[in-house]
């Protein structure tokens, strides 16, 4: 299994984890046709640049051609970025310098409608979405407004668009399978100065999405931001372990810089690249059998479990005593998430406990594109097994939106995109 291990002893932020990955070998021309599909004006170049002399990439997103002003000198706090919150000011975080946002936003639902509308393949899109998302809950815990409400700073909006995109794609590009997430040094110290007043360091949106991704995380040895919102959201989203490094066979290493470099630590963002050599013990299968739930509630409750973080979820008909019918439910996870599926389990049915076993998995290895059907797009999972391609398959929901839109029977607009997409992988 393709893994990363990402060391955030230094935090995390946007640019960093960028970098990282793309000095780990990710497709700078992938990331910046995903990151230009979205916002035509934004691209990302990298310089090879140096940490306490330890070398890194810097990543830089240029609009129109032109540095972005978050990625100039002096410009941003700790790592690089501010973020703007459901009132429209933003703060940022981490240096002793002063600098706020002002000028036009761009709403929550306005950055996820170009997500949804941007020619995207289905990983990076669904990583983008949910990055964003827990960006936007954030935002409204720390400023106490609905997620719905919150508003990006313009500035800010555009650098988290092709960080966040960029990093999506560039994970899709290595085909990274398993993410491994070291705790992450938040910062401490003074407070940065925002359009209303002090902010705490860590500041309270990244204190909401570490808390909420259960992710372990420490202070840090700079007084100053280490991790910034996006850094936090990029890392909640990718991860699906938190940990010292896994047993692997390393085949390559990144190292991605953040935008200044302080005395107290080499700001750097390192992702470790390798195969795993163990079976991850994280591999949960949850069971329980239900004889009395109403049979019209488990659509949902499959549903919540898959929201939660479940791989998979099922159900099989069985015979329990007495002659009852009843159903297995069975749940596969990993232990990051383990404790949402369990809540779900256990508050969304009637079963008072549940079974847990390990298992092993074997995967092919995976990786998502886009064909299109009469000028729709239809996202497609190739699986490849020793290198080759072993199975094509179309995303069934953008499958049903296409065949709407044409007014043809969905068995047919299949039946066309499982053609279109073995023709060019097979």
């Amino acid at each position: 299994m393709r893994t990363a291990w990402l060391d955030c002893s230094a935090g995390a932020s946007g640019d960093m984890l960028l970098g990282a990955l793309l000095s780990a070998g990710a497709d700078l021309e992938y990331v910046n046709a995903a990151v230009a599909a979205v916002d035509p004006s934004l691209s990302v170049t990298v310089a090879t640049t140096s940490r306490h002399q330890i070398a890194a990439t810097k990543a830089t997103v240029e609009v129109n051609g032109t540095p972005h002003p978050e990625n100039l000198p002096d410009a941003g706090h700790g790592h690089g970025h501010g973020h703007g919150h459901g009132h429209g000011h933003g703060h940022g975080g981490g240096s002793e310098g002063q600098h706020t946002h002002s000028g036009p936003t761009r709403a929550w639902a306005e950055v996820r409608r170009l997500l949804e509308r941007a020619a995207l393949d289905g990983g990076v899109r669904e990583r983008a979405l949910e990055t964003f998302s827990r960006l936007a809950r954030a935002e409204g815990a720390a400023h106490g407004v609905e997620p719905e409400t919150v508003h990006f700073h313009e500035v800010g909006a555009l650098d988290a668009i092709a960080d966040i995109v960029g990093v999506a794609a560039a994970a899709v590009s290595l085909g990274v399978e398993r993410v491994v997430v070291s705790p992450i040094a938040l910062g401490s110290g003074k407070q940065v100065r925002g359009q209303h007043g002090g902010v705490p360091i860590p500041g309270p949106a990244v204190l909401h999405l570490v808390s909420e991704a259960g992710a372990p995380v420490l202070g840090g040895t700079a007084p100053y931001e280490m991790t910034t919102p996006t850094g936090a959201a990029l890392l909640a989203t990718l991860a699906d372990e938190y940990g010292a490094m896994p047993p692997m066979r390393v085949t390559t290493t990144g190292v991605g810089a953040g935008g200044r470099d302080p005395v107290e630590v080499p700001n750097i963002l390192r992702v470790i690249l390798g195969d795993s050599t163990d079976r991850p013990a994280t591999e949960l299968v949850y069971e329980t059998n239900v004889d009395d739930l109403d049979p019209r509630l488990w659509p949902q409750v499959l549903a919540k479990l898959l929201a939660a973080g479940a791989a998979d979820a099922w159900l099989t008909p069985i015979l329990m005593k007495k002659g009852r019918p009843a159903h297995t439910l069975s749940v596969l996870v990993t232990s990051a998430n383990a404790d949402a599926v369990r809540r779900v389990v256990l508050t969304e049915t009637s079963a008072i406990g549940l079974r847990e076993y390990p298992i092993r998995k074997h995967a092919a290895e995976r990786e998502f594109s886009t064909i299109k059907l009469d000028g729709h797009a239809i996202s497609v999972k190739i699986a490849r097994y020793d290198g080759q391609v072993v199975n094509v398959q179309p995303e069934y929901d953008d499958v049903v939106a296409a065949a709407a839109e044409l007014d043809q029977p969905v068995k047919h607009v299949l039946a066309r995109a499982i053609a279109a997409a073995e023709a060019l992988w097979n």
